[in-house]
């Protein structure tokens, strides 16, 4: 029941133009305009045939370049070399700051050294305080202790003059006695 002249719904849709797969052929005015767009070019040059001029249509046939591209319009480089001179004074600021913070940092490293060299001698000076103190003690304590003996030595010498004297005069008495000076 298949009849040829009805087609077949698969058939009917691959017939239509609208969904043509893009290798298969155009229709015969798309074809013609697509020929004529790749040929109009060469006629285009071929023109200066008629008017008779042979040379110059050769010679536009053999140059095949492309068209020149309009001149580009001038740039303004004003505000770019404005920024540019801008940069390069803040450049200058920059470097006379990091100069300025280089200088800083070399007199820190010198008051830092100064500082370590005074924390030194301040260090030797208070093991050296404390050393002087402990003789300091120690030579008190050998006064006080020269001091006690020279009270006793006091003492002694007081006693041993008073000793003395009295055997002076024990031995004036005896002397006397002896002389019968003295009853």
């Amino acid at each position: 029941m298949n009849d040829s002249s009805t087609p077949t719904p698969g058939r009917a849709l691959a017939s239509s133009s609208g969904s043509r797969p893009s290798g298969w052929p155009a229709a015969g005015f798309q074809r013609t305009a697509t020929a004529l767009r790749t040929v109009l070019p060469h006629l285009l040059r071929l023109l200066p045939l008629l008017d008779g001029n042979i040379g110059s249509a050769v010679s536009n046939l053999l140059n095949q370049q492309p068209p020149q591209p309009p001149p580009l319009p001038p740039v303004d480089l004003e505000p770019i070399e404005k920024g540019l001179a801008e940069l390069r004074a803040e450049h200058r600021g920059l470097r006379s700051q990091v100069a300025e913070v280089l200088d800083q940092n070399e007199s820190l490293k010198r008051v830092e050294g100064k500082l370590k060299v005074l924390e030194d001698a301040a260090t030797r000076n208070i093991v050296e305080q404390q050393e002087l103190l402990k003789a300091l003690k120690a030579v008190s304590n050998r006064v006080e202790e020269l001091t006690a003996s020279g009270r006793r030595l006091r003492v002694f010498a007081l006693v041993a003059l008073a000793l003395f004297g009295l055997a002076i005069l024990l031995n004036l008495v005896l002397l006397l006695r002896a002389l019968h000076i003295l009853p």
